[in-house]
Parts: structure tokens; sequence; C-alpha cells
């Protein structure tokens, strides 16, 4: 018999390799849909590496807390990040990303993040909406990721987060935001959201950074 936690592991593991999945999907479908003179075969086989390398890390361990640190450019991993949606036609725009902007971090957990947050901006920028995600440096580093959709209620604001909450009227597991959570947690950052009903929502990562980092 499966036990929960069993149960609660599976969710997890299919839930998290949904989105490095569809961007493999993306890219080789743009791979094999283009002229060979008119398409950056580099760049997409780039991304098609990165997705298929967290695919094979999110399978070996999906241990949700389990981190492994590394110093890391966090303006070319949102980069890379829109670069991946923007292959499957998502309209997802990158504003102030100057290189580099470098942590300590991990990029397979931290592109997780990403991936979660800019899905879910996109579900609610409504048709036509973009979603933009932005890099600058604080006290450390911080990534929003923002969208001019329904915004949420304050109801269901103050428990986004928990573990099960859906996003207003979705269907799927209730744990993205909460995976989201306790990855940022494990980076000894922080995760808030702002949000106005009827204007939008702002997702903010703040990430410890290194002393030598100026402020913007």
């Amino acid at each position: 018999m499966t036990s929960d936690v069993e149960r609660q592991r599976l969710a997890l593991l299919v839930h998290e390799v949904r989105s490095p999945v569809a961007a493999l999907s993306a890219v080789a479908e743009a791979a094999a849909g283009a002229p060979a003179d008119d398409m950056p075969r580099h760049e997409l086989a780039r991304l098609a590496v990165a997705a298929s390398r967290a695919i094979q890390r999110i399978v070996m361990d999906v241990a949700v807390a389990s981190v492994r640190m590394e110093p890391l450019d966090a303006a070319a991993l949102a980069h890379d990040a829109v670069a991946a949606f923007s292959v499957r036609g998502a309209s997802v725009v990158a504003e102030g990303v100057v290189h580099p902007l470098v942590v300590d971090a991990d990029p397979v957990r931290l592109r997780q993040v990403l991936d979660n947050l800019i899905a879910n901006a996109l579900t609610h920028a409504g048709s036509g909406g973009f979603v933009r995600v932005r890099v600058t440096a604080t006290q450390g580093v911080e990534i929003a990721v923002s969208d001019a959709g329904r915004g949420i209620p304050p109801d269901e604001l103050a428990r986004i987060f928990e573990p099960g909450v859906h996003f207003g009227a979705e269907t799927g597991s209730g744990l993205g935001l909460a995976l989201c959570r306790a990855i940022v947690d494990a980076h000894g950052g922080t995760i808030a959201v702002d949000s106005v009903v009827g204007e939008g929502s702002t997702f903010t990562i703040v990430l410890p950074g290194r002393p030598s980092y100026p402020a913007t």
C-alpha cells in the first residue's frame, strides 16, 4: 500500500518534471520545424541540454529542500527561463537584467522556482498579457515576476504559499507555490507577493548576495 509520504513525493516529482519536459519538447519542435539557415541552433541546443539536465536532477532527487549551492549568475538564469518560455510562444519579457549578478544558489532548484512563478503568472495574465521578469541587486539579489492579470483576492493571498491551496478555480496539485517557498527558504532567502485585484500580482524572491555587490 502506498503511504501518504510516498504519494506526496510522487506528486512533487510529477509536478516539478512538467516544466523542463515542456521546455525540451518546445525546443525539439522548434529545431524540427525551422529552416536550417534561419535558426540559432546552438542556442536551442543549449536550452535542450539545460532542460535535460534538470529532468535528470529532479528524477534523481525529489526532496524539496535539497539544494546544492554553487556560484550562479541569477541574471543569466532568469534570461534562460524567459528564453525557454518564449520558445514555446509565451509572452514573457526580461527587464533590467544586467549580467552578472552572482549568488550562491542551486541552479536547478532556483530555475524550478522561476518556472513555477512564470507559469502561474502566464495563467493569470490573460489573453495578450505580458509577464515581466526583473533581476536587480539590492542587499542581495532580487528576482521579481509580475503580471497585469486579475490579481489575488485578500483571502487567497493570506494562504497562497500553503500546500494544497489552489490559485482561484484552478485544478492541479496546489503544490507549486508551496514548493517555491520551500526551495527559497532552503537558500536562506525570502519570497513574498504583492497583489491588487484587477491590476495584477508581483512575486518577489530575495536571495543573500555577496558583500561585493553594489546596490542599484
